[in-house]
């Protein structure tokens, strides 16, 4: 029985996760189709969630281990920051921790009458 991709039909999207530990370091060459892989020169070189590389210190995507030709460095007009996006999807800011940003659901004072999910005891 073959498998049949409908591309047309709506399926759920999945929001991407952060690996487990940090991906490997490799280095990329090459232009779209035709990259070209290579494990890092430094053993044991991996990219942390800052997107820099641990040995090497060299900017690679912090969500597939992969640095070079794939990222793009992008300079917003005004900004004083330089963004960093691989061809994977995942953008960052090279050299700074990702942060969580609080909406304001999560920061607004409860005004529920009834009982309602949050957890108030624990804010």
């Amino acid at each position: 029985m073959a498998l049949v991709h409908e591309p047309f039909i709506e399926t759920a999207v999945v929001p991407r996760q952060r690996p487990s530990s940090a991906p490997r370091h490799v280095k990329v060459t090459g232009v779209v189709p035709a990259f070209g892989y290579e494990p890092c020169e430094d053993i044991g070189c991996t990219v942390g969630a800052d997107g820099l590389a641990s040995s090497c210190r060299r900017t690679a995507c912090p969500n597939c281990g992969f640095g070079g030709t794939n990222v793009t460095m992008i300079e917003l007009v005004g900004g004083t920051e330089v963004r960093a996006r691989c061809t994977c999807g995942h953008m960052w800011v090279p050299g700074q921790k990702p942060v969580y940003v609080l909406s304001r659901a999560e920061i607004v004072e409860c005004t529920c009458p009834d009982i309602c999910e949050r957890d108030h005891s624990n804010e």
